[in-house]
Protein backbone atom coordinates (compact mmCIF):
# COMPACT_ATOMS: atom_id res chain seq x y z
CA UNK A 1 0.00 0.00 0.00
CA UNK A 2 2.78 2.37 0.60
CA UNK A 3 4.35 1.69 -2.74
CA UNK A 4 1.11 2.59 -4.15
CA UNK A 5 0.61 5.67 -2.11
CA UNK A 6 4.09 7.13 -3.10
CA UNK A 7 3.61 5.88 -6.58
CA UNK A 8 0.57 8.42 -7.13
CA UNK A 9 2.52 11.47 -5.16
CA UNK A 10 5.01 11.12 -7.64
CA UNK A 11 2.46 10.91 -10.52
CA UNK A 12 0.29 13.51 -9.33
CA UNK A 13 4.19 15.43 -8.82
CA UNK A 14 4.93 14.64 -12.86
CA UNK A 15 1.38 15.30 -13.98
CA UNK A 16 0.78 18.42 -12.35
CA UNK A 17 4.13 20.26 -13.30
CA UNK A 18 3.39 18.40 -16.39
CA UNK A 19 6.59 16.14 -16.82
CA UNK A 20 6.59 12.52 -17.92
CA UNK A 21 5.19 11.38 -21.49
CA UNK A 22 3.56 13.73 -23.48
CA UNK A 23 1.25 13.97 -26.72
CA UNK A 24 -0.11 17.73 -27.18
CA UNK A 25 -2.85 16.03 -29.50
CA UNK A 26 -4.83 14.03 -26.73
CA UNK A 27 -4.73 16.77 -24.60
CA UNK A 28 -6.63 19.07 -26.07
CA UNK A 29 -9.88 18.34 -24.12
CA UNK A 30 -8.08 20.29 -21.06
CA UNK A 31 -7.17 23.48 -23.56
CA UNK A 32 -11.43 22.92 -24.24
CA UNK A 33 -12.51 23.43 -21.20
CA UNK A 34 -11.41 27.11 -20.65
CA UNK A 35 -10.35 30.02 -22.68
CA UNK A 36 -7.80 32.94 -23.02
CA UNK A 37 -10.78 35.41 -22.12
CA UNK A 38 -12.16 33.34 -18.97
CA UNK A 39 -8.06 33.75 -17.98
CA UNK A 40 -8.09 37.44 -18.69
CA UNK A 41 -11.56 38.34 -17.15
CA UNK A 42 -10.33 36.47 -13.87
CA UNK A 43 -6.62 37.75 -13.56
CA UNK A 44 -6.45 40.80 -15.37
CA UNK A 45 -3.70 39.72 -17.64
CA UNK A 46 -3.73 38.91 -21.52
CA UNK A 47 -3.27 35.30 -21.88
CA UNK A 48 -1.91 33.27 -24.63
CA UNK A 49 -3.28 30.15 -26.30
CA UNK A 50 -3.13 27.11 -23.92
CA UNK A 51 -0.64 24.61 -25.00
CA UNK A 52 -2.18 21.17 -24.54
CA UNK A 53 -0.30 18.12 -22.89
CA UNK A 54 -1.12 14.17 -22.27
CA UNK A 55 0.68 12.03 -19.67
CA UNK A 56 0.83 8.68 -20.75
CA UNK A 57 1.90 7.69 -17.77
CA UNK A 58 -1.03 8.88 -15.59
CA UNK A 59 -4.01 9.38 -18.71
CA UNK A 60 -4.23 12.82 -17.47
CA UNK A 61 -4.52 16.12 -20.23
CA UNK A 62 -3.34 19.21 -18.95
CA UNK A 63 -3.31 22.51 -20.75
CA UNK A 64 -1.29 25.44 -19.51
CA UNK A 65 -1.88 29.28 -20.86
CA UNK A 66 1.01 31.68 -20.05
CA UNK A 67 1.32 35.62 -19.55
CA UNK A 68 3.15 38.28 -18.56
CA UNK A 69 1.89 37.67 -14.73
CA UNK A 70 1.77 34.16 -14.41
CA UNK A 71 1.21 30.46 -15.36
CA UNK A 72 -2.32 29.27 -15.59
CA UNK A 73 -2.79 25.36 -15.72
CA UNK A 74 -5.77 22.90 -15.49
CA UNK A 75 -4.80 18.87 -15.16
CA UNK A 76 -8.01 16.02 -15.55
CA UNK A 77 -7.66 12.77 -14.93
CA UNK A 78 -10.82 11.12 -15.68
CA UNK A 79 -11.78 6.67 -14.56
CA UNK A 80 -12.20 5.76 -17.76
CA UNK A 81 -8.74 7.81 -19.19
CA UNK A 82 -6.54 6.03 -16.45
CA UNK A 83 -3.49 4.37 -17.67
CA UNK A 84 -0.19 2.97 -16.17
CA UNK A 85 0.41 1.43 -13.06
CA UNK A 86 -3.16 3.71 -11.69
CA UNK A 87 -5.16 1.27 -14.36
CA UNK A 88 -3.38 -1.81 -13.99
CA UNK A 89 -3.52 -1.79 -9.99
CA UNK A 90 -6.95 -1.01 -9.92
CA UNK A 91 -7.13 2.44 -8.76
CA UNK A 92 -10.01 4.83 -8.70
CA UNK A 93 -9.84 8.73 -9.02
CA UNK A 94 -11.72 9.15 -6.08
CA UNK A 95 -8.60 7.58 -3.88
CA UNK A 96 -6.02 9.16 -5.51
CA UNK A 97 -8.16 12.38 -4.99
CA UNK A 98 -8.27 11.12 -1.28
CA UNK A 99 -4.23 10.15 -1.22
CA UNK A 100 -3.37 13.90 -2.69
CA UNK A 101 -5.94 15.27 -0.30
CA UNK A 102 -3.32 14.04 2.77
CA UNK A 103 -0.53 16.19 0.76
CA UNK A 104 -2.34 19.13 2.14
CA UNK A 105 -3.14 19.46 5.60
CA UNK A 106 -4.27 22.72 6.29
CA UNK A 107 -6.45 22.86 2.78
CA UNK A 108 -10.19 24.75 2.65
CA UNK A 109 -12.76 22.81 2.00
CA UNK A 110 -14.91 24.19 -0.65
CA UNK A 111 -18.44 23.83 -2.11
CA UNK A 112 -17.96 22.53 -5.51
CA UNK A 113 -18.64 19.28 -7.02
CA UNK A 114 -18.88 15.70 -5.04
CA UNK A 115 -15.58 17.36 -2.95
CA UNK A 116 -13.13 20.36 -3.23
CA UNK A 117 -10.36 21.89 -1.57
CA UNK A 118 -8.09 24.79 -2.15
CA UNK A 119 -4.78 25.43 -1.04
CA UNK A 120 -1.89 28.36 -1.25
CA UNK A 121 -2.19 28.68 -5.49
CA UNK A 122 -4.12 25.57 -5.87
CA UNK A 123 -7.90 24.14 -6.19
CA UNK A 124 -8.59 20.52 -6.62
CA UNK A 125 -12.34 19.40 -7.54
CA UNK A 126 -13.41 15.89 -7.36
CA UNK A 127 -17.13 15.93 -9.57
CA UNK A 128 -18.41 12.37 -10.36
CA UNK A 129 -15.54 10.20 -11.79
CA UNK A 130 -13.07 13.37 -13.07
CA UNK A 131 -10.59 14.93 -10.89
CA UNK A 132 -9.56 18.88 -11.91
CA UNK A 133 -6.30 20.25 -10.53
CA UNK A 134 -6.35 23.90 -11.47
CA UNK A 135 -3.29 26.02 -10.76
CA UNK A 136 -1.87 29.35 -11.05
CA UNK A 137 1.90 30.92 -10.73
CA UNK A 138 1.64 34.69 -10.29
CA UNK A 139 -0.22 36.73 -8.36
CA UNK A 140 -3.57 35.42 -8.45
CA UNK A 141 -5.65 34.42 -5.52
CA UNK A 142 -7.43 30.96 -4.52
CA UNK A 143 -10.92 32.84 -4.87
CA UNK A 144 -10.23 33.62 -8.45
CA UNK A 145 -8.63 29.58 -9.08
CA UNK A 146 -12.21 28.67 -7.04
CA UNK A 147 -14.65 30.95 -9.73
CA UNK A 148 -12.77 29.52 -12.54
CA UNK A 149 -13.23 25.65 -11.19
CA UNK A 150 -16.70 26.71 -10.61
CA UNK A 151 -17.01 27.35 -14.37
CA UNK A 152 -15.32 24.76 -15.41
CA UNK A 153 -17.03 21.95 -13.51
CA UNK A 154 -21.03 23.97 -15.08
CA UNK A 155 -19.20 23.51 -18.62
CA UNK A 156 -18.27 20.02 -18.44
Amino acid sequence: MRILIGLSALALALTVTGCGGKSAEEGVGACKLLTPSDLEATFDSPFRDGKPTHQDDTGADQCVWTSSGGTFSITVLSQDRLAGAFKSNGMKVADLFEQAKLAYPNAKAIDLGDKAFASVSEVQVLDRDTWYSLSFHGAGTVEKLTELATRVVRRH
